[in-house]
C-alpha cells in the first residue's frame, strides 16, 4: 500500500482542513501544497516563478469546481482535479479549435514539485527529481528527499517527453544561442506533445493536434513509502509492466535475472545484439493491492553488446529495459590507455585535465605493454614539469585549487609502483604537505582562495591515504618515511573527524546544492578510514556516518532505471558547458564523477556484508565501463540521459583544423563524445581552458581498485549463494571457484557457514579449509590494509 491517503481535494474558495484534505489548488489551477497525511508534512509545489501543474505561457482561470481553462492561439488548454483513492489526479487537456494543423516545438506542463535544493538543511525535505521516463504507452517518475521520502507522479497514458527546468540563463555564441548553467533544478515537466527526434522508446506521434482534435493526459501523484515499492506503485497507477533487474550489466557467460510488476501476467521477449527474439518465462511469486510480481531469468547467448526486453501486457500496454554484456574488464584498461594517448592530458592546471595519467599507470602495472608504456611515458615527461613547480613543490598554477595538489599525489603514488622512482614519492609527499598546510582547525581541508572547505571536492584525505599505502612498505625501517606516514595518518583522521561531524553540512565547488559530489566523497573517505581503522568503536563510528551519508546519496543516483546505460549512475547536471563546450544544463549521468560513488559502496560492503552495497556498486561500474564503446574503441565523455537538449556546441569546423565554431544541436538519450581529441592550443572556445573532458579516466581508477583483480562470493540468509566476477561450482562443503577474468587473483568471501574454498585463477590452484565470515583470502588489496598505528615510539609522536 501507498504510505499516504489524498483522500480530497480543496480549492481555493474553500477552507482549508489539514485533517480532511490533502491538497489545495489555487485560482489559476496550480497547487500550493499536498499533505502526507502520515507525518503531517508538505511536499511542496508552488514557487513564485515556478508554480504547477500548469502549462507553459498559458494563463487559466476556474470554469467549475476542480476544472480550470484558458484559450491561448486557437488552442484550448484544461486541467481537471479529482481524487483517486490513494492518489491526486490531473487530467491535461489539449484541444485544437485554431481550425488549422498544430505542430508546436512542445506544449509543455510544468508539474511544478518544487525541487530545488539551496542549503542545509532545508534540503532535507526538498524533492529531487530522482527518475523520469517516458515510453511508448505511459509515463513514470519519483522524486525523492535526502531523508528517503518519495512521491511519484504517473500517468497511464503516453507522454511525449519529460524535461527538468534548469536554472541557467540564455547566452548567445556568435550565431548560436546557448545557457549558461548553474547548480539547481527549479521543477520538472512533462511535454504533452513535442516535436522530433526524441528517443525511439517514447511516443512517435504525440508531435502534433489536427484540426479539432482533443488530448487528453491523465498524471497521478502518490506517495511511496520506499524505494521498493516505486514500481509497483508505478504498475498499478499506470497499467504497465515495470521490469526490474539484479544486474543490468554481466561478463559473459553470466545470466540476467529480476522481477516484474504487472497487473496480470505479460509476454516478455529479448532481442539480441544479432536481432535474435528470446522468449522470458515468468514465475509467479505474490500479489498485492492488485499487482502480481513475477521473477524471471534469461541467458544471453548472443555474446558481449546491447539487449533489449520488451513486455507486451494488457490494453497495448509496452515497457522496455536494456541490458549489457561486456569484455572482460581488462578490454577497458587496455582501450581506456589507447584512448588515453588520442585524447591526451594537458597542461591545463585542472586535475580533469591531466586524469589520463592514472590510466597510463594502472594500464602498466596489470597489462605492461612496452611500446605504450613508452610513449605514455613520454607524454608524462612533457607535462608534468609544466604541471609541477619543483622549486616550491607545489602544483605550478592555481594553487587554491588543492583538488588538483591532491590528483597529482594519487598519480605519483600510481607512478612509484611501477617505476620505483623516489623522486615520485618525494614529490607526492612534497604535494601532501602542502595540502596539510591548507587544513585548518577544524580538520577541513580548505580552498584558501575562495576560504571554502573542500575536503570532498573530489577527495582530498582519499587520496593521501593513497599515498600511505605506498609509504607503509618504505617506513618498515626508515625515519623519513615514519615520520611521513604519521604525519599523513594525523591529518586524515582530523579530515574525517571533521566529515563525519559535519556530515552534509559542507561546502562544494560552485553554488551551494545538496551536491553529488560534496556527499559521494565524504562517504567513500569517511568508509575508507573506518575500514582502515583498527579499533572497534571508532570503525563502527565512521561506518555509521558513511552509512547515513549514503542513504541520503539516493536521492541523486538512479538505481531504479531499467536501462544499462544509466542504472547505478549518480545524477550530475551543470559540466557540459566546461567539459565538452555544449553550453546547457543536462544530466551527464554517467560521466567519470560517477565512479566516486562507487568506491563508497565498496567501502561498505566490506565493512557491513550487505549485499546491496556490492550489487550497487557494481551496477554502477558496468554502466560506466560502456562510456567506452565496444566496438570502436571510442571512449565518450559521458551520457546525456535528458530525452532532448536544444543548445548550441562548441564543434569542429572544418572538420580537422582543430577550430571551435558554435553550431546549433539536438541531443538527448545519448553518449557525448570528447572534444579534447581535437580541441587543442592554439584554438580557444569561449574560455582558455583544454581537456577537462578527461576526468572519464576516474571510471578506470575505480574499475581497478574494485574489479580487474578481485572476484566476490556472498552467501545470502536463506542460503543461496550469490558470485561477481567468478562462478562457483558447489560439491557438499567445497565450493571451486573460477573465473573468466585475465587478471582475478584475489577472493573475498561473505560466507555464513564454513566451506572449503578452492580457487582457479590463472591457472594456479589454491585450497583455503573451513573458512567463513567477511574476509579476504590470500593476498589483501592494498587499499584495504589497515593503518600503522604504532609507526612511532611515544615519544615522537
Amino acid at each position: 500500500m501507498a504510505s499516504m491517503v489524498w483522500c480530497c481535494v480543496a480549492y481555493a474558495d474553500e477552507q482549508w482542513d489539514a485533517e480532511r484534505n490533502s491538497v489545495t489548488v489555487c485560482d489559476d489551477g496550480s497547487i500550493l501544497a499536498m499533505k502526507d497525511k502520515t507525518d503531517g508534512s508538505d511536499i511542496v509545489f508552488r514557487r513564485d516563478c515556478w508554480k504547477g501543474p500548469a502549462f507553459e505561457g498559458v494563463s487559466l482561470e476556474k470554469t467549475a469546481p476542480g476544472r480550470y481553462e484558458g484559450v491561448k492561439d486557437g488552442i484550448k488548454y484544461s486541467l481537471q482535479y479529482q481524487s483517486t483513492g490513494e492518489a491526486v489526479e490531473v487530467v491535461a487537456g489539449l484541444e485544437n479549435m485554431s481550425g488549422k494543423m498544430w505542430m508546436p516545438e512542445r506544449a509543455r506542463l510544468l508539474l511544478g514539485i518544487d525541487t530545488c535544493m539551496v542549503r542545509f538543511p532545508d534540503w532535507d525535505t526538498v524533492y529531487f527529481p530522482t527518475l523520469q521516463r517516458s515510453e511508448r504507452t505511459h509515463f513514470w517518475s519519483y522524486y525523492m528527499t535526502p531523508c528517503g521520502k518519495i512521491v511519484a507522479c504517473v500517468s497511464p497514458d503516453p507522454v511525449a517527453s519529460w524535461a527538468n527546468i534548469y536554472q541557467q540563463s540564455p547566452g548567445k555564441f556568435g550565431s548560436e544561442m546557448g545557457y549558461w548553467g548553474q547548480h539547481r533544478i527549479f521543477t520538472t515537466a512533462a511535454d504533452l506533445l513535442h516535436r522530433l527526434p526524441l528517443p525511439a522508446r517514447h511516443p512517435q506521434h504525440l508531435d502534433k493536434l489536427m484540426p479539432g482534435q482533443k488530448l487528453e493526459t491523465r498524471f497521478r501523484f502518490v506517495s511511496v513509502s520506499g524505494l521498493e515499492k516505486v514500481k509497483s506503485t508505478a504498475a498499478r497507477y499506470t497499467g504497465a509492466s515495470m521490469i526490474d533487474a539484479e544486474f543490468y550489466t554481466v561478463g559473459e557467460g553470466v545470466p540476467f535475472f529480476g522481477t516484474l510488476c504487472a497487473l496480470e501476467e505479460p509476454r516478455v521477449e529479448v532481442r539480441t545484439p544479432r536481432n535474435e527474439i528470446i522468449r522470458v518465462s515468468l514465475s509467479p511469486m505474490s500479489s498485492e493491492d492488485g499487482v502480481h510480481r513475477f521473477s524471471w531469468i534469461w541467458f544471453p547467448g548472443s555474446g558481449s553488446g546491447l539487449y533489449t526486453m520488451m513486455a507486451y501486457g494488457a490494453g497495448g500496454k509496452v515497457s522496455e529495459a536494456m541490458f549489457y554484456v561486456r569484455p572482460g574488464w581488462d578490454f577497458y584498461l587496455q582501450g581506456a590507455r589507447k584512448e588515453a594517448l588520442r585524447s591526451l592530458p594537458t597542461a591545463t592546471h585542472h586535475a580533469e585535465c591531466f586524469y589520463p595519467f592514472y590510466t597510463y599507470f594502472l594500464a602498466k602495472r596489470y597489462i605492461p605493454d612496452q611500446e605504450l608504456d613508452d610513449r605514455t611515458e613520454t607524454v608524462f615527461q612533457e607535462i608534468f614539469p609544466e604541471l609541477y613547480n619543483a622549486d616550491k613543490g607545489t602544483m605550478r598554477n592555481g594553487i587554491y585549487r588543492i583538488q588538483d595538489s591532491a590528483t597529482m599525489v594519487g598519480i605519483l603514488a600510481d607512478r612509484y609502483h611501477v617505476s620505483r622512482d623516489m623522486r615520485d614519492m618525494e614529490r607526492a609527499l612534497k604535494l601532501a604537505d602542502s595540502l596539510i598546510s591548507c587544513q585548518r582547525e577544524d580538520g577541513a581541508y580548505y580552498n584558501p582562495e575562495h576560504n571554502v572547505h573542500y575536503t570532498s571536492v573530489i577527495y582530498i584525505a582519499k587520496s593521501l591515504m593513497e599515498l600511505m599505502d605506498e609509504i607503509a612498505p618504505l617506513a618498515a625501517g626508515d625515519q623519513h618515511w615514519k615520520h611521513a606516514y604519521a604525519r599523513l595518518l594525523q591529518s586524515v583522521r582530523r579530515a574525517v573527524d571533521n566529515l563525519a561531524l559535519k556530515e552534509d553540512d559542507i561546502q562544494t565547488e560552485g553554488q551551494m546544492t545538496f551536491e553529488d559530489g560534496m556527499i559521494s566523497c565524504s562517504v567513500n573517505q569517511l568508509a575508507l578510514a573506518a575500514l582502515k581503522e583498527r579499533e572497534p568503536e571508532r570503525r563502527a563510528y565512521l561506518t555509521e556516518k558513511a552509512v547515513k551519508l549514503a542513504a541520503k546519496h539516493r536521492c541523486l543516483t538512479q538505481s531504479l532505471i531499467p536501462d544499462c546505460r544509466m542504472n547505478g549512475a549518480t545524477l550530475r547536471f551543470w559540466e557540459y558547458q566546461y567539459t565538452i563546450n555544449l553550453m546547457t544544463n543536462g544530466m551527464n549521468s554517467p560521466c567519470g564523477w560517477s565512479a566516486w560513488k562507487i568506491y563508497g559502496d565498496w567501502y561498505l560492503y566490506l565493512l557491513t556484508g550487505e549485499y546491496d552495497y556490492l550489487r550497487r556498486a557494481f551496477n554502477a561500474l558496468g554502466t560506466c565501463v560502456q562510456l567506452l564503446d565496444r566496438d570502436t574503441g571510442e571512449l565518450r565523455f559521458g551520457f546525456v540521459s535528458d530525452p532532448y537538449l536544444d543548445a548550441c556546441q562548441y564543434l569542429e569546423s572544418p572538420v580537422g583544423s582543430g577550430k571551435p565554431m558554435p553550431k546549433r544541436v539536438v541531443v538527448g538519450e545519448q553518449y557525448l563524445s570528447q572534444t579534447s581529441s581535437w580541441l587543442k592550443a592554439p584554438h580557444v572556445a569561449w574560455r582558455k581552458k583544454w581537456g577537462i573532458d578527461n576526468f572519464v579516466h576516474e571510471v578506470f581508477k575505480c574499475m581497478s581498485e574494485i574489479a580487474l583483480t578481485s572476484a566476490y562470493i556472498v552467501e545470502h540468509e536463506n542460503g543461496l549463494l550469490s558470485s561477481l566476477n567468478c562462478s562457483i561450482d558447489k560439491s557438499g562443503h567445497v565450493l571451486t571457484v573460477t573465473t573468466r577474468e585475465k587478471l582475478v587473483n584475489k577472493l573475498h568471501i561473505n560466507l555464513k557457514q564454513p566451506a572449503t574454498i578452492v580457487t582457479e585463477f590463472g591457472g594456479v590452484r589454491k585450497t583455503y579449509e573451513n573458512v567463513s565470515g567477511l574476509q579476504w583470502l590470500g593476498e589483501q588489496p592494498e587499499e584495504t590494509l589497515p593503518f600503522i598505528d604504532d609507526i612511532l615510539p611515544v615519544g615522537e609522536k
